[in-house]
């Protein structure tokens, strides 16, 4: 990137969110976005092919927006399997995402260090919500 005014490095500042039923209804969203050519793929993140820790999956995608004047905004579009959140919803699972987000952070040098203590933590048995609190 080149340097510019601070404004134009904001990123998301406007979100949005799609649920979708269906894998199918996903792959169609994408092949018309990809074929618009209003849309501009900035940046994606697959977590349908990359789930997080805790095995959430969605699609990230930052879009470019022309917004006049020879300035161009990037927005996040959040893409949801409806099975998939509702299940995620259900089972609490973000408050497990944002723990081990928190515990995962920094080098990814010591993410096997920090495995290790968990399992010696939890004696090799299942972690439960104890270790959350």
């Amino acid at each position: 990137r080149t340097p510019g005014p601070g404004v134009s490095w904001l990123y998301d500042i406007v979100r949005g969110c799609i649920e979708f039923t269906s894998a199918d209804q996903i792959l169609k969203f994408l092949e018309l976005a990809t074929k618009d050519e209003s849309i501009h793929i900035v940046k994606a993140k697959n977590r349908f092919a990359n789930p997080t820790l805790t095995g959430y999956r969605d699609l990230n995608l930052h879009i470019q927006i022309d917004i006049g004047d020879d300035f161009k905004h990037i927005c996040e579009i959040q893409v949801h399997h409806m099975a998939i959140r509702l299940l995620d919803k259900e089972l609490g699972a973000h408050q497990y995402y944002e723990y081990f987000r928190k515990y995962f952070a920094g080098a990814t040098g010591s993410l096997k260090d920090r495995l290790d203590d968990l399992v010696f933590i939890s004696g090799g048995k299942a972690l439960d919500d104890a270790l959350l609190n």
